[in-house]
């Protein structure tokens, strides 16, 4: 993760933290994203808010290159977890199907 939200408690921040992050070009690992907010934001010692929405915002620049196969196993993991997730593609090469999959799997 690029930042951790127990550090912020203001939406401003949150944004102005989101604008640090830059697009590196590189692979894209939609599984281990997935995970790492399954894993981490979500753990039951981390999360404090008790009343906050479960969502998870997955941002993403195209198709998954890493463990694309196993991304239908953590979506249904998430979901059965109650977290929703809100897909957004940052490219022209944002593969459709496989963000939004993840999305509407979630319903």
């Amino acid at each position: 993760m690029h930042f951790n939200l127990k550090d912020y408690t203001t939406k401003a921040d949150v944004l102005a933290a989101v604008d640090t992050i830059r697009y590196l070009g590189e692979n894209t690992n939609t599984t281990g994203g997935l995970k790492v907010a399954r894993l981490e934001v979500f753990d039951p010692d981390y999360e404090k808010r008790p009343n906050a929405e479960r969502i998870i915002v997955l941002i993403t620049d195209g198709v998954p290159t890493y463990d694309a196969d196993k991304l239908d196993d953590e979506v249904a993991t998430i979901k059965r977890m109650g977290i929703r997730i809100v897909g957004l593609g940052v490219t022209n090469k944002v593969c459709g199907y496989s963000i939004f999959k993840a999305a509407l799997l979630m319903f």
